[in-house]
């Protein structure tokens, strides 16, 4: 058993508040109630299970329900376990395998606030295999870099496992991140399959899960001098599978209605701010004006062209709580406009409330105080 396999059965074994002497106990007495005798590997292995069990409920550097893994991609330190026990209600622990042409593919942990959704998996293919996705024969890799691609489509579910139609406006994406590999190129990789959302709440009490397409494992490169790029399929199979979806919203928000500026003929105005521990929502309106097609559409997107360096946050303090150098995208919902950031700590809410947040837009400066920053109602 190497160090990727104990990480997983750390992982798994995160139990829920309060179930760590319940669980240790019934480990214990399966043991005594079996009849032959038990061989030494299983020992082992119940024994690595007990001291897991131990370890999550006792050590601060593991915060129960929230793996490791999905916390250091998120910039928070092991020690930090006050960061992470934010993000608890809005995590959930799962344990789906798929097999295809000998390789195996593992989601084990899920994410969600109303501008994402974060899911951890582990994928292993057959000895022998090289999963490298960096530079190959002088070409860099090209794009977002690699991901399983061409698994088919992706969508929500609700309870009854039936296809959600969220309308025309819900437009969002996906990608594939992949984490910090101590070998590159062996046959393993970790992985985060992000789900941006800018129309998130659309979700709210309707997806119970979605579905997580999962191809072949591919990833392209570019040559330098030509441009060209070239794409390369480490390991072909299918392993897409159903995800279930935390429930809970860990944001808070505060709704607004802060006039901004007049544009071909349309009032614009500040209409929400949405804060998670680890995402900024903010949602701007137009009403009246011009029809919003052709320019008047590319002048509307040009004032909201936002930086994270456009943007300033400060807690009630006065500190300033910035934002990571990652903008997550936008949509539009008819007339309003949806611009997602991640901000570069997790952060608690709590902070925010009685600060305020400045919009530097080409037309001046905006300034809403977040006297009325509240947790989102279920």
């Amino acid at each position: 058993m190497d160090r990727r396999d104990l990480n997983r059965m750390f992982d798994a074994l995160a139990p829920a508040p309060g179930r760590e002497a319940e669980l240790l106990d019934g480990l214990l007495r399966n043991d005594t109630r079996r009849r032959r005798p038990m061989k030494n590997w299983k020992r082992t292995v119940i024994g690595v299970a007990a001291a897991a069990l131990l370890v999550t409920g006792a050590a601060a550097a593991t915060v129960t329900g929230v793996s490791q893994r999905l916390l250091a991609y998120l910039g928070v330190a092991p020690e930090n376990s006050q960061a992470a026990e934010l993000l608890i209600p809005g995590a959930m622990a799962v344990d789906i395998t798929k097999e295809d042409n000998g390789a195996v593919f593992h989601v084990s942990q899920v994410l969600r606030d109303r501008t994402s959704i974060m899911v951890l998996i582990d994928f292993t293919a057959p000895e022998g295999t090289s999963l490298w996705m960096g530079e190959r024969d002088g070409e860099e890799p090209w794009g977002s870099g690699g991901g399983f691609y061409k698994g088919g489509d992706h969508y929500f579910m609700d309870e009854a496992g039936e296809k959600i139609d969220l309308g025309i406006y819900c437009n969002y994406t996906y990608d594939w991140e992949f984490l910090e590999d101590d070998d590159p190129a062996d046959n393993h990789v970790s992985a985060i399959f992000l789900v941006k959302l800018p129309q998130g709440g659309l979700l709210d009490g309707k997806a119970a899960s979605m579905r997580l397409p999962a191809g072949p494992l591919s990833y392209s490169t570019v040559n330098k001098e030509t441009g060209w790029p070239r794409g390369f399929t480490l390991c072909s199979g299918n392993w897409s599978c159903d995800v279930p979806l935390p429930q809970k919203d860990i944001g808070w928000s505060q709704q607004a209605d802060t006039f901004v500026t007049q544009l071909d003929g349309a009032d614009i105005t500040l209409k929400e701010v949405y804060l998670s521990p680890v995402n900024l929502l903010v949602t701007f309106g137009r009403e009246g004006g011009e029809k919003l097609v052709g320019d008047v559409e590319t002048r509307w997107w040009y004032l909201l062209n936002l930086s994270e360096d456009d943007i300033t946050i400060k807690d009630r303090d006065g500190n300033l709580v910035p934002l990571a150098p990652a903008y997550l995208g936008s949509g539009n919902i008819g007339e309003e406009a949806l611009l997602m950031y991640r901000l570069a700590e997790v952060t608690d809410p709590t902070r925010l409330q009685g600060g305020s947040v400045t919009f530097n837009l080409s037309c001046g400066a905006v300034t809403l105080p977040l006297d009325d920053l509240a947790p989102v109602e279920p």
